[in-house]
């Protein structure tokens, strides 16, 4: 244990310390960074419409059936 104490106080292992502690801040600035683009990319994706007209193809029997939404809200199968 002694040993440890020496070295953790020696200079070499305060330089150790202050290096780990600066690349740590380091990481920890490019992370917020990243948080705040995957936020944005989030209240993107919120902002988004989501289409409730889009057309539909379904599969009934052999054939498959298409099913267009027209602008009045009926549904035409062709």
């Amino acid at each position: 244990m002694d040993v440890m104490n020496e070295f953790i106080r020696s200079d070499i292992g305060v330089a150790i310390a202050w290096i780990c502690g600066v690349v740590g801040f380091i990481i920890a600035l490019i992370k917020i960074k990243e948080n705040k683009t995957l936020k944005q990319e989030i209240l993107k994706l919120e902002n988004v419409r989501i289409d409730q007209g889009a057309d539909e193809v379904s599969q009934n029997g052999k054939r498959n059936v298409y099913t267009k939404n027209n602008s009045g809200g009926m549904k035409i199968n062709m």
